[in-house]
């Protein structure tokens, strides 16, 4: 055997189990290993004495009590809950709503309408800048399409309605 005993060794001792013949005579003839194994008996024991005296403890309770503080915190969070959120904010929340449909939608709408007014405005202005021969190249066929698609009473009444047109706007000029 090389050196002293080793610490499995000594717990190997202390529980009782079976040891080689070499450990016990090593034991009995190193002075410094017989003093490790006396120090360290009576712990052992104490230690051991101490699993006897702890009692099992009671998880039923346990777990009740475990489950009553969830419960009860559970309770505590939701009355929290209704107090913010009861009778303070729910009028509040109500009145910005209806001042919001009855404020917000009609100016949205407003300010919508004058944006297309504005719009229109603008494509009635650059088409009247420019001189007639460039307002009839720019429009679709499919205007001229429709035209030739009438009938001869529709064709006569679309005539007069030109002329009619015509006539007017010398008069302002």
């Amino acid at each position: 055997m090389f050196g002293h005993l080793k610490a499995e060794d000594f717990i190997n001792l202390m529980e009782g189990a079976e040891q080689p013949a070499a450990h016990k005579t090593h034991l009995d003839s190193c002075a410094r290993c017989r003093e490790v194994w006396e120090a360290l008996n009576p712990l052992y024991a104490g230690v051991t004495s101490l699993d006897a005296e702890v009692p099992e403890a009671d998880w039923v309770e346990f777990r009740s009590s475990v489950r009553d503080e969830l419960l009860s915190r559970s309770v505590q969070r939701q009355t929290v809950v209704r107090r913010w959120t009861g009778w303070a904010i729910r009028p509040t929340v109500a009145w910005a709503l209806s001042l919001l449909l009855a404020v917000g939608i009609p100016t949205g709408a407003f300010l919508w309408h004058l944006q297309n007014e504005n719009r229109a405005r603008s494509a009635v202005q650059s088409r009247q800048s420019l001189p007639p021969s460039e307002m009839i190249e720019g429009t679709e066929k499919a205007v001229f399409d429709d035209v030739i698609e009438l009938s001869d009473t529709e064709q006569a009444q679309f005539q007069q309605l030109l002329e009619a047109a015509h006539s007017g706007g010398q008069r302002l000029q």
